[in-house]
């Protein structure tokens, strides 16, 4: 703080306490609450029982697909945007995460993937769908590190 707001500062502190010193018992009573509180917050603090929580280690959850998922069908992972080389990366993570032969496909757009579902896709079975809502300049370009999630994911409608 420079000099003139350090001035005007204790100007307002002067007046605020000639204001509070016409109410002196009023002064008087908030001083002493104030210092009451303090007293009976470290009071807890120091009568109350600490306890320490160790860390909470869950157990792994084993990744398996579904025993109805038939292994005859050719299934598909769908990501989206295809340019992406992190995309394409993380989806091929979850193929092999999940230890199933899965066929690996990129969009380069939402559109494209629905035209794809509704349209183009007569055999194969799309399981899931990886949308990532970034525009990629390049294909060596590292996802943002800010998540925007949509509440309403499983919102599609089948014409």
């Amino acid at each position: 703080m420079d000099s003139l707001q350090m001035k005007q500062f204790s100007v307002l502190l002067w007046k605020n306490f000639l204001l509070k010193s016409r109410n002196v018992v009023g002064l008087v009573v908030e001083i002493i609450l104030i210092f009451l509180l303090f007293v009976w917050t470290l009071t807890v603090r120091r009568i109350s029982k600490k306890t320490s929580i160790s860390d909470v280690i869950f157990n792994p959850i084993l990744l398996t697909l579904p025993k109805f998922l038939n292994e005859n069908f050719d299934y598909e992972l769908a990501y989206v945007p295809s340019e992406s080389n992190a995309a394409r990366n993380i989806t091929e993570m979850v193929k092999k995460d999940l230890n199933f032969n899965f066929k690996v496909q990129g969009f380069p757009s939402e559109e494209s993937f629905e035209r794809y579902i509704k349209y183009e896709n007569k055999d194969a079975h799309v399981l899931a769908a990886i949308v990532f809502d970034h525009k990629f300049k390049t294909s060596n370009e590292r996802l943002p590190l800010q998540d925007t999630s949509e509440k309403d994911f499983l919102s599609c409608s089948i014409q």
